[in-house]
C-alpha cells in the first residue's frame, strides 16, 4: 500500500477547491447541527424535528383489554398527522373523538346517537368539527339530539359489538340509537384480523392492520421485534436541521403524490377480485354478519335502534362498482333483520369522471375522505337520520 505524501494531499485539495469547500461546509454544518441537538438535549428541551406519522398517531391511541384498542381519554388540542397533513385531535371523557376535552355524562335528557366505524368514521386527517360526525353533532343540536363518535381506526363488526356492549353493560352509558358505518376493510379484519378469547374479549389473530395496535398486549401471538434504526432515523434523532429538511421533503412528496396511489387497494378490491374474495372477502362477510347480529340482539334488548351504512373507496368509484358485493350483502342482511340501511355508494356516483370525483372527495393519494367528502356524507346522513 502506497501512503500519499503531504505534497500529494495538498495538491489534491488545491486542484479541487470546489469539492474542498463543499466538504468543509457540509462537515461544518453537521458539527453545528449535532452540537445544537446535543445542547438542547442537555437542557431537556430537544424534540426530534421529524416524527413519523405512525408515532404521532399512536400517541393518542391505546390498547384495550376488552375491545382491543381505542383512543385515550381527555386529549386536548393534540396535533396529529396523517399523510403529512397535520390536524387537531381532542377526545372526551369516554375516549371518543370530540370537539374538545369535555365530560360526557352517562345519561342525557336529550336523545343520543352513537356513530361507530373505523378510520373513515373516526375522521383520519380531519379535525372533528369538519368530519361528518362533528357536522351532525353541530346540526342536530337544534333538535336537542346529541351525537357521540365511538369510532377508531381499524375497527370492524367484532369490535363494534364488543365496544357497544362494554359501553352499555360496564360503563352504563345511555343512548337511543347506533349508526354503524361498515367499511370495506372490515371483511379482511373479520376474516384474518380479530377473534374473541375465552372471555369474549377481542384479540388479534394475525394480519389486522390496526393503527396504534403495535402497543397492544392483546394478541394471540405477540411479537416484540425491535426495528433497526435507519440512517434517516439516526440523523432525525441526533440532529435538528436535517430533521426539518426531512419534514420538508416528506411534505412536498405528499403534496405532489398521484391521486392514483389510492387505487388498487387490497382491502377494498375483494369486491371485484375473485381471488381476494375467496381469500377473505366471503369469510369476512359471514363472520361480520354474525357479529352484527350479536349487536342487533344486544340493542333490541335495550330498545336501541340500529342503522347500517356502507360507502365506497376510490377503487369502487374508479371501477364503477356501485352494485358492489358490499352493498348487496349488507342490504340483504339489513332487510332480513329489519335494520335501517343507508347506501352511500350512490352519493359518490361520478357526475363527470371517476378521477374528478375521487379528487373532489378523497385525500390526495389516500383512501379516506377529505373535508368535502365528509360534508357529502353529512348531507346524506343528516336527511336520513334527522329526528
Amino acid at each position: 500500500m502506497t501512503i500519499p505524501n503531504i505534497t500529494e494531499q495538498k495538491n489534491w485539495f488545491e486542484s479541487n477547491p470546489k469539492k474542498t469547500i463543499a466538504f468543509i461546509v457540509i462537515f461544518g454544518f453537521l458539527i453545528i447541527d449535532f452540537s445544537l441537538a446535543a445542547a438542547l438535549k442537555i437542557v431537556g428541551v430537544f424534540k426530534p424535528s421529524y416524527v413519523t406519522s405512525n408515532v404521532r398517531e399512536a400517541y393518542y391511541r391505546r390498547a384495550d383489554p376488552v375491545y382491543h384498542h381505542g383512543l385515550k381519554k381527555n386529549i386536548s388540542n393534540y396535533i396529529a398527522e396523517w399523510g403529512k397533513q397535520d390536524y387537531r385531535v381532542d377526545t372526551n371523557s369516554l375516549g371518543f373523538k370530540d370537539n374538545g376535552n369535555q365530560h360526557v355524562p352517562l345519561e342525557s335528557k336529550h336523545k343520543r346517537i352513537i356513530v361507530i366505524g373505523d378510520s373513515f368514521t373516526e375522521g383520519m386527517a380531519i379535525p372533528f368539527d369538519k368530519t361528518f360526525a362533528g357536522l351532525l353533532k353541530n346540526n342536530f343540536k337544534q333538535y336537542n339530539v346529541d351525537v357521540l363518535n365511538a369510532a377508531a381506526s381499524s375497527y370492524s363488526p367484532i369490535i363494534y359489538y364488543r365496544k357497544i356492549k362494554y359501553l352499555i353493560e360496564t360503563v352504563g352509558l345511555k343512548f337511543d340509537s347506533v349508526v354503524v358505518l361498515i367499511d370495506l376493510s372490515d371483511a379482511e379484519d373479520e376474516a384474518l384480523g380479530y377473534r374473541f378469547d375465552k372471555d369474549e374479549n377481542v384479540i388479534s389473530q394475525g394480519s389486522a392492520a390496526n393503527l396504534g395496535a403495535a402497543e397492544s398486549k392483546h394478541s394471540a401471538k405477540p411479537k416484540n421485534i425491535k426495528q433497526p434504526m435507519t440512517v434517516k432515523d439516526f440523523f432525525t434523532q441526533y440532529t435538528y436541521f436535517l430533521g426539518q429538511l426531512r419534514n420538508l421533503s416528506a411534505y412536498l412528496k405528499a403534496k405532489t403524490r398521484s391521486w392514483e396511489r389510492g387505487l388498487k387497494q387490497r382491502r377494498a378490491m375483494w369486491t371485484m377480485d375473485k381471488s381476494l374474495y375467496n381469500e377473505f372477502g366471503e369469510k369476512g362477510l359471514t363472520i361480520g354478519a354474525k357479529h352484527m347480529l350479536q349487536l342487533k340482539n344486544l340493542l333490541d334488548k335495550q330498545q336501541i335502534s340500529l342503522t347500517v351504512v356502507v360507502y365506497p373507496w376510490p377503487d369502487q368509484i374508479y371501477n364503477d362498482d356501485f352494485e358492489s358485493k358490499q352493498v348487496n350483502f349488507w342490504y340483504n342482511w339489513s332487510r332480513k333483520n329489519k335494520v335501517e340501511f343507508i347506501n352511500l355508494f350512490n352519493a359518490f356516483v361520478p357526475t363527470t369522471t371517476a378521477e374528478e370525483t375521487i379528487r373532489k372527495y378523497y385525500i390526495n393519494g389516500d383512501v379516506h375522505w377529505n373535508e368535502v367528502g365528509h360534508k357529502r356524507v353529512f348531507q346524506v346522513l343528516k336527511t336520513r337520520l334527522q329526528p
